[in-house]
């Protein structure tokens, strides 16, 4: 299988890519937070920082709306706008990034989080939510349920205790997802779980040999190989 032909990667190697999917995911937050001070600082009203802001972050649940916007399709996702909700999300993607690099699927966390986040967006709009959204919940249920397909026996060790079965992390994961988006409108629900089957139809397809990702991987080595060195003959 696919999913095999990689170790996983040290902590700072260049190639880790749940570190990148953090460092990503912070950067983003820092700018957000950077913005918001300057505009507490200099006295300027909250409506007017989400406005000329945040609206550039958040996906709008209206197609004229996204289309006149279309990279919130690809950036809103890596954007949170409370602080907790950051911390949780960012503790369940280096969960379920880690199960993944355990089981050498390094290179497919960012190509599932990338289609599971314009899905999810497609699918989010299409549903008529109503409310704008931004967050990385979609595409944390994708890897959630990649892992989970990959190998549902699974067991994430920890220093001197038993392992933890990847099915039983899922479940609490989600049954938290569902207790967090119960009282609202159901399509944030039903949105996370069009970003889960994501997670599924990838692994399928790349236990049929058929990997979605390698046009990313390609580029990837490209782009890799135009900024090596080049040697003085």
């Amino acid at each position: 299988m696919q999913s095999t032909e990689q170790s996983k990667p040290l902590f700072g190697a260049d190639n880790n890519a749940l570190v990148a999917l953090v460092s990503a995911n912070l950067m983003f937050a820092v700018t957000y937070a950077m913005t918001r001070m300057v505009f507490f600082l200099e006295g300027l009203p909250m409506a007017q920082f989400y406005d000329q802001v945040v609206h550039h972050f958040m996906l709008s649940p209206y197609y004229q709306e996204a289309l006149e916007k279309p990279w919130t399709f690809f950036i809103y996702n890596w954007s949170h706008d409370q602080f907790w909700t950051l911390c949780g999300n960012m503790i369940w993607l280096t969960v379920f990034g880690t199960i993944l690099q355990n089981q050498k699927a390094n290179k497919h966390l960012f190509p599932i989080y990338l289609y599971s986040g314009i899905l999810g967006a497609i699918a989010f709009i299409a549903m008529g939510a109503g409310v704008s959204f931004m967050g990385a919940e979609l595409s944390i249920m994708a890897l959630a349920t990649a892992a989970l397909s990959l190998n549902p026996t699974y067991q994430l060790q920890f220093n001197g205790t038993r392992g933890i079965p990847v099915w039983l992390i899922f479940t609490v994961y989600f049954i938290l997802q569902l207790a967090t988006h119960i009282t609202g409108t159901p399509v944030f629900f039903l949105t996370f779980n069009v970003g889960g089957l994501v997670g599924v139809l990838y692994m399928y397809l790349l236990k049929k040999k058929i990997d979605l990702g390698n046009w990313m991987h390609v580029m990837v080595k490209k782009f890799n190989g135009f900024l090596a060195p080049k040697e003085v003959q």
